[in-house]
């Protein structure tokens, strides 16, 4: 599933001259004579597949998904420079001090419902009279489920952000008397999602036509089969559905009509050569030639400020999301198989063993990974993206998923500038089916099928393989897994690292469904990591690099501050609050935001 990037401009279009830019509270509930009704707009399926372009196009609103926000919630992000006492704006979601009144809270909301009502026009603009010569039309059918698709996963999504799950149900945008909506059960929400959702399932086909230079780029029925699939597992109102999700995620990997196969190209996994790679099932696309007169903070201006966000400040970016420790040593010191020959890499007739991992070097810029390009430098160890950092405030990993380190120099040369980036986002993965169809078998008895799943994963990235050997041309750990030890591994090795700083809250749900959120802040808490200096002592320049390479236990060496934890006699600042200020009645879900209580007196009640 990816954007639908030809018709991106005829979307704006649609969304500046039309429907608008406000939520759905914002309406008007009386008809302008002087201008044209959503009915009288409705006359053709090229007039709904514009207004389905539309929804689409919310997509692209960066609060929808709030990447860094989420990064720093969770346990992989930390605010930014300036340990310790860092000025990025995330640290509110690192200390855990967000409320109602917050700013990315209040715009992740009103992004959802901006989606979910322009989903609701075209649901109900297909069922005008004026549109009803078209039923019998095959595309009639197919929009009426990409529309259905869209509302039944913009519902989860603020099920799965909001207030226990108990959100407003939106199905209908004619009846102005339904503005004041009271929310309604966890389990009435999901009981609607599930029904869009199966409606598109049913509805949607495996693939598009493939003569359509847009058919690689629309919702199929393997995108459906992934987020319901999803909607069992992350079941918090009547407990985790194993079965039915094992059996969506099944079909997603096993369907041999959607196409679907992991990447064993790693030049095209988070580069912008491996834009709707076969992996891709949910992918938001960005482009330059997009509402080119909008500002940078203009949710619709067709390209997005992650590059900026994550990325290090040597290269333009203002690196206000940056990884913590346990996971940036976690990435370093994955064990590769020496028998995967990928693993040995010929440079200028020398030949070399990787230091790192091939799933590290394609999620995390570390110094000890002196192989692979990056920002158009022969390796990181050669471009040192890490001195802005120095000995006050060091920093040692960067994520790579978002930057454009792979076609540029620096983000700084970005056609639109460093905040305007065309790289797509991908959402979900086809790894992620093979990783939650392993917990499925963990929960279900079946460790040997667990395993089996997670080692997919874990060969395609040349890692040792995890278990019992199986296969002499393989490398593995030799260990001995149970169900217990398993699961462990999952939640803190494979999950985490294999998916990172991707999709809607991934990270977080994970957490928060395990009920680990404050079990984890204190295992990482009673963790210590020091940087050391790191000698590129094989190719290229040779170079020292600074403060830069992490390591645990002490040394006289500068030291990022400890994380997610409180010492005792110690200042209270940046990580230290975040295990102290977490009470999970407050900050498990995100509340309902201010703009929606002071404009709907309904959800009060």
């Amino acid at each position: 599933m990816n954007y639908l990037s030809k018709n991106i401009v005829r979307c704006i279009i649609i969304l500046v001259s039309f429907f608008g830019l406000t939520s759905c509270n914002d309406y008007l509930t009386e008809i302008n004579p002087n201008e044209t009704t959503i009915k009288d707009f409705y006359k053709s399926l090229d007039d709904s597949d514009a207004g389905l372009t539309a929804v689409y196009a919310s997509m692209m609103n960066h609060y929808m998904w709030n990447f860094g926000e989420e990064a720093c919630r969770s346990d992989l992000g930390y605010p930014g420079m300036d340990r310790p006492t860092p000025t990025s704006k995330l640290l509110t979601y690192y200390q855990h001090t967000y409320t109602e009144t917050s700013d990315e809270i209040n715009k992740k909301w009103a992004a959802l419902y901006n989606g979910i009502f322009k989903a609701n026009q075209v649901i109900h603009g297909l069922q005008f009279e004026s549109m009803s010569e078209f039923r019998d039309d095959p595309r009639w059918a197919l929009q009426m489920a990409e529309a259905r698709f869209f509302r039944g996963l913009f519902h989860f999504y603020a099920h799965q952000a909001f207030n226990n799950g108990e959100v407003i149900i939106r199905d209908t945008w004619v009846d102005a008397n339904d503005m004041y909506k009271k929310v309604s059960s966890a389990d009435s929400v999901l009981k609607f999602v599930r029904e869009d959702l199966h409606y598109a399932y049913a509805n949607l086909p495996a693939k598009h036509d493939a003569s359509d230079i847009s058919g690689t780029a629309r919702a199929t029925k393997g995108t459906a089969a992934m987020i319901l699939a999803n909607s069992f597992l992350f079941d918090f109102v009547e407990g985790t559905n194993y079965d039915s999700a094992a059996y969506y995620y099944s079909d997603v990997i096993y369907n041999g009509e959607y196409g679907y196969a992991l990447e064993t190209d790693i030049s095209k996994i988070f580069t912008t050569a491996g834009a709707y790679n076969k992996e891709s099932i949910l992918e938001v696309a960005y482009s330059n030639e997009v509402r080119t007169d909008l500002n940078n903070w203009d949710e619709i201006n067709g390209q997005n400020r992650w590059a900026a966000i994550f990325s290090p400040q040597t290269f333009g970016g203002n690196r206000q999301a940056i990884p913590v420790g346990w996971i940036a040593y976690a990435y370093k010191t994955e064990k590769t198989d020496p028998q995967d020959g990928r693993n040995t890499v010929e440079i200028e007739g020398a030949t070399y063993q990787r230091n790192l991992s091939m799933r590290a070097s394609a999620m995390m810029a570390l110094a000890e990974d002196d192989l692979t390009p990056y920002y158009q430098n022969g390796s990181v160890s050669e471009a040192d993206p890490f001195r802005a950092g120095g000995a006050r405030s060091p920093e040692f990993a960067y994520y790579k998923q978002f930057s454009n380190y792979d076609i540029l120099d620096t983000e700084r040369n970005l056609p639109l500038g460093n905040q305007r980036s065309a790289k797509n986002v991908v959402i979900n993965r086809l790894s992620e089916a093979y990783l939650n169809l392993a917990e499925c078998k963990i929960k279900m008895g079946q460790v040997n099928e667990a395993i089996s799943l997670i080692n997919k994963v874990r060969e395609r990235w040349g890692l040792e393989l995890i278990g019992s050997p199986v296969d002499g041309s393989k490398t593995y750990d030799g260990v001995t897994y149970n169900a217990t030890s398993l699961m462990d591994h999952l939640m803190y090795v494979e999950k985490p690292l294999e998916l990172s700083v991707e999709g809607h809250m991934t990270r977080w749900i994970d957490l928060r469904r395990w009920g680990i959120i404050q079990e984890n802040f204190q295992r990482i808490s009673s963790q210590n990591y020091w940087v050391i200096h790191f000698k590129d002592a094989r190719t290229y320049s040779k170079k020292t690099l600074w403060n830069s390479s992490i390591i645990p236990g002490g040394d006289t060496h500068p030291f990022p501050d400890k994380e997610f934890t409180a010492r005792p006699n110690y200042k209270i600042v940046d990580g230290e609050a975040a295990l102290m200020n977490f009470i999970p009645s407050l900050h498990e879900f995100y509340p309902i935001p201010t703009s929606e209580l002071s404009t709907n007196p309904g959800v009060k009640g």
